[in-house]
């Protein structure tokens, strides 16, 4: 049995519905993005004033790849109204009269396809500023597994609205939008979409024929990718020959460690530690160890106990219901509680396991209050699954070295590091470093060293001998 073909009165009710639908789901894109353009104002200001030869703050890489994502899901949200109202943009008037579309619902599809567009194209101009600096693009660029942003998914986006498909498209409907002229009064959904597109600075630039200006051209982009991956390739190289020398020698242990399978350090490690604490540790006997500067050649971070972490309300929490943080949880319950940054990535272990040391140092952050505490464990879990950062660089996010799980876990710290080859690095003894001091942020709360345990009196003065 057929159904009955809608009425040219039925199809236009069901239509305007549809887009009614569809402008309620735009305006709050279109007011997110104002907001989004603003931040990204703030930070530009904020972030050309940084100091030379400085690496980018813990807290200011968690606000650019939080901010990159939270911007690509805009712009996606925003590109998938386009697609909805393609018809308007597409389809020609002479058409849609055939169809029995009336003006109104017409005026309304052109309104909201266009509004979708010019919001999309004035977040992308927002961008260029930042995107004009070098250091910053191939940032944001990289991929992130913790953040969910694939490797050149900025650069997908901006090839997209280069397209001249694209171009073409906004043009078309700028040509076919009648802003209010010749309207009647009253429809409150056509107001507020004649309000945007006037508003928009995407808008006035296709008026004044100065789009071109603003935006790069398509051969200027693919130059510029083009230089961006002939940089990449050179920290690829480096990234190969430190991965292969570190796979060749990281396997060389002479013995096991003076802590390994002791009882009794088991124990009262497992009495002292709490959720965050640091461990930072000395393995003589690995072939590793001589090729680390400083005394400590590891840095991992104590996850804490199932009912720790449960207390603490991490599992319940928004940005830990991704499925691949959520098996994260039957790990801990396993006891399983050490994050660190090993060869084959960053993973959670037992603190048996880990405890195949000669020395052991227990550090505290001292400042953190329980939603911060909660915050970074969620920013260590995050940092599970990502591969070992064989270029050693704080400000890769995306791969990690044993000593940069500090660096991005406890974001408030004002970190030690130093310049090498052009990037960043932090050492375990750097770590180390913000135990000492009159307002420290880490209180040392137990030191093994040579196998034994330092008496609590002696154990900062020995520690402070051996990392400076």
């Amino acid at each position: 049995m057929t159904s009955e073909p809608l009425t040219s009165n039925e199809q236009n009710a069901h239509i305007g519905a549809e887009l009614d639908a569809a402008t309620r789901q735009l305006e709050p894109l279109v007011e997110e993005s104002s907001e989004v353009r603003e931040r990204m104002e703030a930070f530009r200001r904020r972030y050309e004033h940084r100091g030379p030869h400085t690496p980018l703050s813990p807290a200011t890489l968690h606000e650019i790849r939080k901010g990159t994502k939270h911007y690509l899901d805009l712009q996606e949200g925003l590109a998938d109204m386009t697609v909805r109202t393609e018809p308007f943009a597409t389809v020609s008037t002479a058409a849609l009269d055939r169809h029995g579309v009336e003006p109104v619902v017409r005026e309304k599809g052109v309104a909201a396809s266009l509004a979708a567009a010019t919001t999309l194209y004035d977040n992308y101009i927002a961008m260029l500023p930042l995107l004009a600096d070098k250091h910053f693009r191939r940032l944001v660029n990289r991929p992130d597994l913790g953040y969910g942003i694939g490797k050149d998914d900025l650069w997908h986006m901006v090839r997209q609205l280069n397209n001249p498909h694209s171009r073409k498209r906004l043009v078309h409907l700028v040509d076919r939008w009648q802003g209010g002229q010749g309207r009647s009064p009253g429809d409150p959904t056509l107001e507020a979409l004649d309000e945007t597109i006037a508003s928009s600075a995407t808008y006035r630039h296709v008026q004044d024929a100065t789009l071109a200006r603003v935006l790069p051209t398509t051969a200027l982009a693919r130059r510029v990718r083009a230089l961006d991956g002939l940089a990449e390739l050179g920290d690829s190289a480096m990234y190969a020959v430190s991965e292969a020398f570190g796979n060749a020698i990281g396997s060389v242990e002479m013995r096991k460690g003076k802590l390994w399978q002791r009882e009794d350090v088991l124990g009262h490690l497992h009495r002292v530690l709490q959720p965050l604490d640091l461990l930072l540790e000395k393995t003589p006997f690995r072939l590793t160890d001589y090729f680390i500067p400083g005394h400590f050649g590891h840095a991992a971070i104590w996850m804490g106990k199932a009912k720790e972490i449960r207390r603490l309300g991490v599992w319940k929490d928004d940005a830990m219901q991704e499925e691949r943080l959520q098996a994260c949880r039957p790990l801990i319950e396993e006891g399983r509680g050490v994050l660190e940054a090993l060869r084959p990535g960053v993973e959670l272990n037992a603190l048996r396991v880990f405890a195949n040391v000669d020395d052991l140092a227990i550090l505290r952050p001292t400042h953190l209050k329980r939603s911060e505490k909660r915050e970074s464990l969620i920013r260590g879990f995050h940092q599970v699954g990502k591969e070992y950062d064989f270029n050693f660089d704080v400000e890769t996010t995306g791969t990690i070295v044993c000593s940069e799980l500090p660096y991005h876990v406890y974001p408030g710290v004002e970190w030690t590091t130093e310049e090498q080859l052009g990037r960043f690095t932090i050492s375990p003894d750097q770590v180390a470093l913000q135990a000492l001091g009159g307002d420290a942020a880490f209180k040392l709360i137990a030191f093994y060293h040579d196998g034994a345990l330092v008496p609590q009196r002696d154990a900062l003065r020995t520690m402070k001998a051996l990392v400076t």
